[in-house]
């Protein structure tokens, strides 16, 4: 039996016989490799499972024949079969699964709650029920299979059943990555699918319109509704499909399929259903246009007729486009170190970052409309892409356009062949033998040039970002770039979604370390993280879980609560806020955070008497883990949600109040955002005039290009006239009919001059009050977040005691004036007068002036660095020092806002000095000196 049976290996580590001076007869491995060995002949040592030395064997990745190290080298796979007799016919069984799975005949994923898997038992290969006819009508002739099937099942398991990680394997085979993690954070299972619409996914921060329709219709594939019962893929037009079936004509040919991204929602030509996915939807023909899905181009076969075609094709389609194209292809042709398209549309970028320094790390993640990143498109398919003119683009088209681009090559910049390489030594980094910066200088080279200058312009931008004061983190380009530089190949895509955190770890170690011939700035050291244990002897650490300890006994657990009535609950709610809800799998539960002005759901998993986000679970109670989050950032679990657990939502009083702490924290965080919200609606209001200037002028522009239009059918029917005219005249006519005609003539070209000139200016104009819109448009969420999130702020600061009037102060950096702050009556307070309450004097002195003296008196005495009030309050005297920085007068940070010592005085005459101090309910009603009839007045009027 020994002669049937071949073993199979991985390799885990890198072995190169040339690096250990060893023969021949040696094969090189690298991580992933698959390898085969036959016990016969291998001089097998020990077991299958755990062989000794060395084996002989086949390396079936490379095709090299030879030995090779085992002893950790390699990871035992399994016993396979060798086939090693005739060619025969496939036997096929019928299945099921969840987890998408590749057709071994179209090269599309079968996916879908009822969706049959054809699957021989001989060659182990699954096709559609459609495609596996086909297949039929070859033979199986694959020699060897693995022992163990994949996990498929008997019965469709229902949508409802579908947990979170069978909704993300399904999005990635619709190459809906993108949002997988977005999904995860969320906990979307199938059962919530059946209810999604596009309200909940801009709750979860998907708010571009065609990916929620993109998601949209996917889901209404795999719910299996009716056509005509599908709410979203019904809302937009049919297309005619193709019927080109053995047409006879000429000019039909074999399609030129390949892979597109399509920027819009397209229908199949041949089926009629909608293209999946967010990038490489399908397959479009460069000749004809013809789009489709993988499995319709091999199920439908059809000629490539370009007439037949033109009547139902994209209008944006193009025979000539630059994006689509081989990375090699396009790197050698422009004699540079990367294609042209992105070296014209980084210099476009750069020469706006460096008037915007701030934003620099920013302007990949603002979108643009996919109608404007077609407008780019379209210019570089129009000729020489290295003569294209982008400055009338704004800059997040042209950034959008550079993504694009990316996408669309065929290869990635890290070639597909490469991906493992890459995911292996980023996930084994302590014991590789290779780094990441060592596999790159493996690329190949239009590949290596290209990464090469895309990092560079990266590390420029991160250097303009850092000049101008304003702190951003690389999670700005990894997480847009992650997908864009780096995927697996396409019958490996599910790997995507489990890979997402590698991706950024790659980009950004590589960012970081690699040499790229740009200064990059300093990398602060990472906070040393406390030990795991500390947190059990902390003042408000929790220890063993009590009768105290149990959930219901905590604000801010909710039990059972829906994603609605949380929503509702957490709504207009600043930054920090938060409460538990039970999970729908038993056991668990769901925090619910607001963070950047939207909700973040994260599942507090249970298992074992433990508690976490993830594994290991290290918390002995969710009442732990809360406590411990209130005072660490849950950066440590999640890097981008850098932010505590601040302000519970309870069940009987709202919103804890917060300590005076806090309030002082987030009167910082209101003046940061107003002075943020100021700049951009500054901006924006620049851009509306300009915008509101250029739109005059064209339409002024317009108004004369139809004059023009007048004038020359006027001038073409005085020109006809003369024309026929000239048959009829009288010889001594003619020669001054053809002057008179040739003046015409003149006059008309001159015309169609100024009419030609006209035009090229009102398109330029056209494009940059075109840029402008778009710049706008680009703004508004921003400004819309930022007015949302200071308005928070203000109830929250209101809320907790701070008035109105104060905060509206606060924000404009003035107070205001003492006529318009206590009104006319004011005018007569003894407050006016300095010498009243100004008090040159040392504290005995001071203590001696206000002994016996009511509540409320009280004085100021200079001092060197600051001033010092003293007042009396509940019979004794009290001393707080009131000091002087730029902005003003005041008693501590933000509150310097006093532009004199008199303005804080007559402002604390009628406002209680426990807007600093809770324990100090005063107001400054008496000055030390006031004369006694004053002093009567005012405690007749003190409340």
């Amino acid at each position: 039996m020994a002669n049937n049976i071949i073993v199979e290996y991985e390799a885990v580590f890198e072995y190169n016989p040339e690096d250990h001076k060893h023969g021949v007869e040696f094969i090189a491995i690298r991580p992933g490799d698959c390898l085969h060995m036959n016990p016969v002949t291998a001089e097998l040592k020990g077991s299958y499972e755990d062989p000794q030395n060395w084996l002989k064997g086949t390396n079936r990745t490379t095709g090299a024949h030879g030995y090779f190290p085992t002893d950790g080298y390699v990871k035992y796979k399994g016993v396979v079969q060798s086939v090693n007799r005739p060619p025969r016919p496939h036997r096929w069984v019928e299945t099921y699964t969840i987890k998408p799975v590749l057709c071994g005949d179209c090269g599309d994923y079968i996916w879908g709650i009822d969706k049959i898997v054809r699957e021989c038992e001989g060659c182990g290969k699954c096709y559609h029920s459609e495609c596996s006819g086909r297949a039929s009508t070859t033979q199986c002739t694959t020699q060897e299979r693995t022992i163990l099937k994949p996990d498929y099942i008997p019965n469709p398991v229902p949508l409802e059943n579908w947990t979170v990680n069978n909704v993300i394997d399904w999005m990635a085979a619709l190459n809906l990555y993108r949002y997988a993690e977005t999904f995860r954070e969320a906990n979307i299972t199938g059962r919530d699918l059946n209810n999604m619409d596009e309200e909940k996914l801009r709750e979860m921060g998907i708010k571009d319109e065609f990916h929620q329709k993109s998601i949209l219709v996917c889901i209404d594939e795999l719910c299996g509704q009716n056509s005509d019962a599908q709410p979203y893929a019904s809302r937009l037009p049919p297309v005619q499909c193709a019927d080109m079936e053995a047409s006879g004509c000429s000019a039909a040919t074999e399609h030129r399929f390949a892979e597109y991204n399509f920027s819009s929602m397209q229908r199949c030509h041949l089926c009629d259903k909608f293209l999946y996915g967010l990038v490489h939807q399908g397959l479009q023909c460069r000749e004809c246009g013809l789009c489709c899905h993988r499995f319709c181009s091999t199920t439908q076969p059809t000629e490539c007729n370009v007439p037949k075609l033109e009547r139902i094709r994209r209008p944006s389609f193009t025979q000539n486009s630059v994006f689509g194209l081989e990375l090699s292809d396009e790197v050698n042709k422009s004699g540079k170190e990367a294609p042209l398209v992105l070296m014209m549309c980084v210099q476009e970028i750069e020469q706006w970052c460096q008037e915007h320094n701030a934003e620099a790390l920013s302007v990949y993640r603002i979108s643009s409309k996919a109608e404007e990143i077609n407008e780019v498109k379209a210019v570089f398919n129009q000729g020489d892409p290295s003569q294209v003119n982008l400055s009338s683009f704004s800059v997040h088209c042209v950034a959008g356009a550079l993504k694009k681009y990316l996408r669309e090559l065929p290869d990635p910049v890290i070639p597909v062949d490469m991906y493992s390489r890459f995911i292996d030594i980023a996930k084994n980094k302590a014991s590789s033998s290779k780094s990441l910066l060592d596999l790159m200088e493996e690329l190949p080279a239009p590949h290596k040039s290209t990464l090469q200058y895309l990092m560079a312009h990266f590390c420029r931008l991160w250097r303009h970002q850092h000049e101008s004061g304003v702190t951003d983190g690389l999670d700005k380009l990894s997480h847009v770039f992650c997908h864009v530089l780096l995927r697996p190949p396409w019958e490996n895509i599910i790997e995507i979604v489990e890979n997402t955190k590698l991706h950024i770890e790659i980009f950004e170690e590589l960012m970081r370390n690699g040499s790229w011939g740009e200064v990059i700035p300093p990398i602060p050291s990472p906070p040393v993280l406390p030990p795991r244990p500390a947190r059990h002897t902390h003042s408000t650490a929790v220890t063993s879980p009590t009768v105290e300890d149990k959930l219901e006994n905590y604000e801010w657990y909710w039990g059972d609560l829906s994603r609605e009535e949380v929503n509702e609950k957490l709504r207009d709610t600043p930054d920090g806020t938060f409460l538990v809800r039970n999970a729908t799998s038993p056991g668990d539960y769901t925090l619910t955070l607001r963070k950047g002005g939207s909700n973040k759901l994260i599942k507090i998993y249970h298992k074992d008497h433990k508690y976490g986000f993830v594994e290991p679970l290290e918390f002995n109670s969710v009442v732990e883990l809360i406590s411990y989050y209130q005072h660490n950032s849950l950066a440590i679990y999640n890097k981008t949600l850098d932010i505590k657990l601040l302000y519970a939502v309870g069940k009987n009083m709202g919103m804890d109040n917060g300590t005076a702490e806090d309030v002082t924290e987030e009167v910082n965080n209101l003046i940061k955002i107003n002075h943020e919200y100021v700049e951009k609606t500054g901006l924006y209001d620049r851009l509306y005039e300009k915008h509101s200037k250029t739109s005059l002028e064209l339409q002024l522009k317009h108004q004369a290009l139809d004059a023009f239009k007048e004038t020359l059918v006027v001038f073409e029917e005085q020109m006809d006239l003369h024309k026929r005219n000239h048959k009829d005249a009288a010889p001594h006519e003619v020669q001054k009919l053809h002057e008179n005609y040739e003046l015409l003539k003149s006059r008309y070209l001159s015309i169609q001059e100024s009419k030609s000139a006209l035009e090229v200016d009102i398109n330029r104009k056209s494009s940059h009050n075109r840029g402008l819109i778009s710049e706008m448009n680009s703004m508004k969420p921003e400004i819309k977040r930022l007015y949302k999130q200071r308005e928070q702020l203000k109830k929250w600061l209101i809320d907790r005691g701070k008035t109105a009037d104060m905060l509206d102060n606060l924000l404009e950096n003035k107070c205001e004036s003492i006529a318009e702050t206590h009104g006319e009556s004011d005018h007569n307070v003894p407050h006016l007068n300095e010498s009243y309450w100004l008090v040159n004097c040392e504290r005995e002195r001071a203590e001696e002036m206000l002994r016996d003296r009511p509540d409320s008196t009280f004085l100021i005495r200079p001092k060197p660095d600051c001033h010092v009030l003293s007042i009396v309050y509940r019979g004794a005297v009290g001393h707080c020092k009131i000091f002087h920085k730029d902005t003003g007068y005041g008693f501590a940070d933000p509150y310097f806002i006093f532009r004199t010592l008199k303005d804080l005085v007559v402002h604390y005459h009628k406002t209680s000095l426990a807007e600093h101090n809770n324990e100090l309910d005063v107001s400054l009603k008496i000055p030390v000196r006031a004369p006694p009839a004053e002093a009567v007045y005012l405690r007749m009027n003190t409340p």
